[in-house]
């Protein structure tokens, strides 16, 4: 068997070396061939700026040199907001830098009513940072930008400040996070955490959505049932809601950092708790009568000027009366001088209700809506390393000919969760949450293939070296500001890969095994369309949808991946190793494979041509109940154990020779529910080179 598989590799690495790069490249799905990728800035723009920013400011020229401040002192003007006294003093703790009025560098502040309301200049000279803005949160963003200006020294010659003379302002009025704790309670401590986060990247939305299947978050004096233990999921923090006042005071803490909450009561669907408690569902008469006293209560709690917008839900569900309802509830809403939210594809309300879209919605084309795109943007779906890119190369509201007022990136973590902290590392948080702020207020990519959501670039492209850039970015703010935080992304425009097939049914795997004469009569009958494949996850298709390197495979194809490993020595390298991600919404996947393996659909692993063995997991053999559809009541609240996610597990040992190593992997495609993907990444790459084919260059 080891012989014929060598023999296998080396017939594919020939028939491989017979064209070349053009060839390989003229292969690659043309779906997108018409659509040119169009950015605003270039991706030399971003690899010559002296600071990494995120979000990228609308303009930014660097000066030479830059000031070394040991301490400074503010020059406010008079009446100037005291969030933003607090907010520079906390910066200058921050940064250990003392307030000095005897000092020699100074931060001025000064008011310019021309600029727009989040806009802001910010210019650093050799004894001076000048500070310019129209409104309090124009001043707070631009605190948020020195901040990440300012580095440390090497040496006690003060702190690094480069100068620059920035203008800023954001591409959309809206730049969210959405974030379910009706599933899965979130503490006030963690949601300000979280908060604090945010307004470091100039978010300014978070959705809180605070009811939904299992229990109900906000405080009713009028129904206490609500919230009482024994109406909630007894594994989902029963009893556990927010009191009015503990909602007030978030909504105030948030203000402080130029964060609007949008409260969200989820009506009529994802009401479980509610008729449990109420005994009697939200579309019945009763219960929109007790909805409107619901409403006006939390109203009369929370004013106006403290929540102006709520969202009303209205999605995935199913009603007789379905303009009735959202009809009334949206005229309650409205007559209290509140904006209304729901999402779509929902409830079809009145033009004046904002839409936000998800999924694989796209509002009806001329319809001139309101619109907040959350599509494609679910963190709790996303796999680690693939999701930045579908982000990054996602215009907001592509496709869309609505009002587009921005994006709010969404998290829910509908599974049973054994620690609040566990909704963040569970799901590629942080690493989506500050690529999404740059999509938000930087927007600087116009048009992209599709394809490049899951597909990346090929190498030397513009597009390619764009994404580089960035990631660079990213990795850098891992560095200095996520040390200590959960952030699973690594650098992946360094991976490189060609990929054979797809071939149907067990032929491949028969012809595989064979001798050499069934091997050579299989490579003369079959033409292996070898595509070249870039990064840490190769996504070939993804769950539902015709998108990835084989949009087009069926169930019972297999797929063959092969890369070239070049190691400067001997050494064992700690690896991730994966072949099915899956969607943390929802309990049903292919499972934790037996000892010894991989993948339960059959993937398996070689390094120069010897099987690398999987690990002796937990829970071997443990599968859903289910393989298709939504995972069944009782395992949707078996929490994710960490051998599940691979950057959560215990990295796997690869065995490196000095030199080229190959790596071989087969990929089998078992069912349409699959989530069909394969993971590899060595953690440390010191003295590591990937190539699909090997080269000279690593070896002197």
């Amino acid at each position: 068997m080891k012989k014929n598989f060598l023999l296998l590799i080396f017939f594919l690495f020939l028939f491989c070396l017979k064209g070349n790069t053009q060839d390989v490249v003229s292969l690659i799905d043309k779906k997108d061939a018409e659509v040119e990728f169009e950015a605003r800035y270039s991706s030399s723009d971003l690899e010559e700026a002296q600071v990494k920013l995120i979000p990228y400011p609308e303009k930014v020229r660097w000066g030479e040199g830059e000031a070394h401040p040991k301490s400074w002192y503010p020059v406010f003007p008079k009446d100037f907001p005291k969030n933003i006294v607090d907010e520079f003093y906390e910066l200058s703790n921050l940064h250990w830098l003392e307030i000095d009025w005897t000092s020699n560098f100074s931060v001025q502040f000064a008011y310019d009513e021309s600029l727009q309301k989040e806009a802001y200049k910010l210019d650093v000279t050799d004894n001076l940072v000048q500070v310019v803005a129209s409104t309090e949160s124009g001043f707070f963003y631009a605190l948020q930008t020195l901040r990440q200006l300012i580095r440390e020294s090497t040496d006690e010659d003060g702190k690094l400040l480069p100068y620059c003379s920035i203008d800023d302002r954001p591409a959309h009025a809206v730049r969210g996070f959405m974030l379910d704790v009706g599933r899965n309670f979130q503490s006030l401590s963690s949601l300000k955490e979280l908060i604090d986060v945010m307004a470091w990247y100039k978010y300014n939305t978070f959705h809180w959505h605070l009811t939904d299947y299992p229990a109900w978050r906000i405080e009713s004096k009028l129904y206490p049932q609500l919230t009482a233990a024994e109406n909630h999921r007894p594994t989902r923090d029963p009893g556990m809601f927010y009191s009015y006042e503990q909602i007030r005071e978030l909504i105030w803490y948030a203000r402080k950092k130029q964060i609007q909450v949008i409260p969200e009561i989820d009506m009529p669907g994802h009401s479980t708790s509610f008729t449990k408690a109420m005994g009697f569902k939200m579309e019945s008469a009763e219960g929109m009568t007790a909805l409107e006293a619901i409403l006006l209560e939390f109203f009369e709690e929370i004013p106006q000027d403290m929540a102006p917008v709520i969202h009303i839900g209205s999605d995935e569900i199913h009603i007789n009366n379905p303009e009735e309802f959202i009809n009334r509830m949206v005229e309650v809403v409205e007559s209290n001088n509140r904006q209304a939210i729901v999402w779509s594809p929902g409830l079809e309300g009145p033009r004046s209700v904002i839409r936000q879209t998800w999924g694989g919605a796209v509002p009806p084309k001329g319809a001139n809506l309101k619109e907040i795109d959350s599509r494609k943007s679910y963190m709790n779906a996303g796999e680690p390393m693939s999701f930045i890119p579908t982000l990054f190369f996602r215009p907001l509201g592509r496709g869309s000919d609505n009002d587009i007022l921005g994006g709010i990136i969404c998290l829910w973590p509908d599974v049973n969760l054994r620690f609040e902290k566990d909704a963040f590392s569970q799901n590629p948080f942080f690493s989506g949450l500050l690529t999404y702020s740059w999509a938000c207020w930087t927007a600087d990519v116009k048009t992209a293939p599709e394809k490049y959501m899951l597909v990346l670039p090929q190498k030397d492209t513009e597009a390619f070296k764009y994404f580089k850039a960035f990631e660079r970015y990213l990795l850098d703010h891992k560095q200095r500001y996520f040390q200590h935080k959960p952030f699973p992304y690594l650098k992946q425009t360094d991976k490189f890969w060609k990929l054979a097939g797809p071939f149907d049914g067990d032929e491949a795997d028969k012809a595989f095994a064979g001798t050499t004469q069934k091997l050579d009569k299989f490579l003369k009958q079959k033409q292996l369309n070898w595509k070249l494949a870039t990064g840490n996850t190769l996504v070939l298709k993804q769950r539902w949808l015709k998108d990835g390197y084989f949009p087009e495979a069926e169930a019972g194809q297999t797929v063959y991946a092969q890369t070239y490993l070049y190691s400067d020595r001997n050494q064992e390298v700690d690896t991730w190793i994966n072949f099915e991600t899956p969607l943390r919404a929802n309990r049903v996947y292919s499972g934790i494979p037996q000892n010894g393996s991989w993948d339960n659909c059959g993937g398996s692993l070689w390094v120069n041509g010897v099987e690398l063995k999987g690990p002796e997991w937990e829970n071997p053999g443990w599968r859903s109940s289910k393989q298709t559809g939504w995972g069944t009541p009782d395992e949707q609240e078996i929490p994710w154990a960490d051998e599940e996610l691979y950057w959560l597990r215990k990295p796997a040992k690869v065995n490196l020779k000095q030199g080229w190593n190959r790596i071989v992997v087969k990929i089998p495609y078992k069912t349409d529910f699959q989530n069909w993907m394969f993971t590899f990444i060595p953690l440390d790459m010191k003295g590591l080179k990937f190539s699909p084919d090997q080269l000279k260059e690593f070896e002197n």
